[in-house]
C-alpha cells in the first residue's frame, strides 16, 4: 500500500470517528424525543457543556477517563464504542468498494491510478458518500433498537429521503456510463443464466429494478434512479409488514416492529429492491447470531434470559452483508428477481407457507 493509499485511508478513518460522534447525539437523543441541534453536547448529570477539547472522537473520551470533568459521572462507554465502530466500518467500505473494487465498477477501476497517485475522483467520493450514508443510518438504527427496542423514524424516513435524492442523481448504472448496460438492452428477459450469469453491472443502486429497464425510465436517467429507490423503499416495508401480519396470526401478539420495516425502506431506497428482499432471511440468521452469545452469557450467569429479540441490529447486519456480498449472491438469484413467472411462484409458495406456519402455531396455542 503507497502513501497516498495511506494517507487516504486515515482521512476516512477520520471522517468515520467525526460521523460516528454525531451518531453518538442520534443514539442519546433521539429515542426521547430531544433535538440533535440544541443544547450542544453536555453531561446529562449536572448539565455543564463539555469542552471543544473534551468532545473530540475517542481522544475526548480517553482524555476525562470515560467521566465528567465536572462532577464525576461515568460516561456510557457506547460512546467511545460508537466512535470507533464507525471509523473502522468507514475504513473497511472504502477499502471493499474504492481500493479492492469488490462490485468490479468500471468507473471504479478506471479511477485506480488516480487514487494511487493521489488524486481521488470526484466520482468516486460521491460513490462512496452515498454507501457511507447508508451505513452511518445502520448503524445509528442498530444501536439504538439494541439499547431501547425502537427504531426512531427521523432515523429512517430521512435516510429514505436521502436515498431517494441520491438515487435520482446517482441512477443505475451510475457511477460508470449508461453504455456498459447497451449490450443487455437488446434482450426482453434477463433472467437466462447461460447470457447474463455475473454480465448486470453493479451501480451505487446496485440493480435495476426490472431487465430491462422501462423505455421511460432508461439507463442512467432521473426516472430509473428515483423508481428504483420508490419500488425499493416500498418493498422493503411492504415484506416485514406482510411476515409480521403473518406470524402474528400465530403468535398472538406483535412479531416484529413497524421500525423494522422501516428500516428496510430506507435501505431499499438506497440500494433497490432486490437486496432488501434477501436482506430479510440474512437479517433473521443475523439476528440469532446476535442473540444466542448473549443468552448464554446469561445463562452462565444465572440471569433470565429475555426472550424478546431485537430484530434491528440482525437486519442492519444483513443489508450490509447482502449488498457488499452481491457481486456473488445477485448472479445466484437474477433468475428469480428477472423471471416473473418464478418470482410470482416464490412469493406465492413462501406466504402460502409462513400463513400455515401461523395457523399452526395458532393451534398450538389455543
Amino acid at each position: 500500500m503507497n502513501l497516498p493509499t495511506v494517507v487516504w485511508c486515515l482521512w476516512v478513518f477520520v471522517l468515520g470517528l467525526v460521523v460516528g460522534s454525531f451518531l453518538n447525539v442520534l443514539v442519546a437523543r433521539l429515542p426521547y424525543e430531544k433535538s440533535v441541534v440544541w443544547p450542544n453536547s453536555r453531561c446529562f448529570s449536572c448539565l455543564q457543556s463539555l469542552r471543544f477539547l473534551d468532545n473530540l472522537p475517542i481522544v475526548g473520551y480517553l482524555r476525562l477517563r470515560g467521566r465528567c470533568r465536572h462532577c464525576g459521572t461515568p460516561f456510557s462507554s457506547r460512546y467511545l464504542w460508537v466512535e470507533l465502530l464507525t471509523g473502522l466500518a468507514f475504513v473497511a467500505l472504502f477499502a471493499l468498494e474504492v481500493l479492492l473494487n469488490t462490485h468490479r465498477i468500471p468507473a471504479i477501476a478506471d479511477a485506480g491510478f488516480e487514487l494511487r497517485s493521489g488524486v481521488p475522483p470526484l466520482k468516486v467520493w460521491a460513490f462512496f458518500a452515498y454507501h457511507a450514508a447508508l451505513l452511518s443510518l445502520l448503524i445509528a438504527a442498530a444501536v439504538v433498537d439494541a439499547g431501547h427496542r425502537i427504531i426512531p423514524p427521523a432515523i429512517t424516513y430521512t435516510g429514505t429521503v436521502i436515498g431517494l435524492v441520491g438515487g435520482a442523481l446517482m441512477p443505475w448504472p451510475w457511477p460508470s456510463d449508461p453504455a456498459v448496460a447497451a449490450p443487455l438492452l437488446a434482450f426482453p428477459t434477463w433472467a437466462l443464466p447461460e447470457e447474463f450469469l455475473g454480465r448486470i453491472p453493479i451501480g451505487a443502486q446496485l440493480w435495476p429494478l426490472c431487465g430491462p429497464p422501462p423505455d421511460f425510465a432508461p439507463p442512467g436517467s432521473w426516472q430509473l434512479g428515483l423508481l428504483n429507490g420508490l419500488v425499493g423503499a416500498l418493498a422493503g416495508t411492504a415484506i416485514i409488514r406482510v411476515v409480521k401480519g403473518l406470524f402474528e396470526v400465530g403468535l398472538g401478539k406483535e412479531a416484529l416492529g413497524l421500525g423494522d420495516a422501516d428500516l428496510l425502506m430506507m435501505a431499499g431506497a438506497f440500494l433497490g429492491w432486490q437486496p432488501v428482499v434477501l436482506s430479510l432471511f440474512v437479517g433473521s440468521f443475523a439476528a440469532l447470531a446476535i442473540k444466542l452469545p448473549t443468552m448464554l452469557v446469561e445463562a452462565v450467569r444465572g440471569k433470565k434470559s429475555d426472550n424478546e429479540l431485537p430484530f434491528g441490529p440482525g437486519l442492519a447486519v444483513g443489508v450490509v452483508a447482502t449488498w457488499l456480498g452481491w457481486p456473488w449472491i445477485g448472479p445466484k438469484a437474477q433468475f428469480v428477481f428477472y423471471d416473473l413467472t418464478v418470482l410470482g411462484a416464490l412469493v406465492v409458495v413462501m406466504g402460502g407457507g409462513m400463513l400455515a406456519a401461523g395457523l399452526l402455531l395458532s393451534r398450538r396455542g389455543r
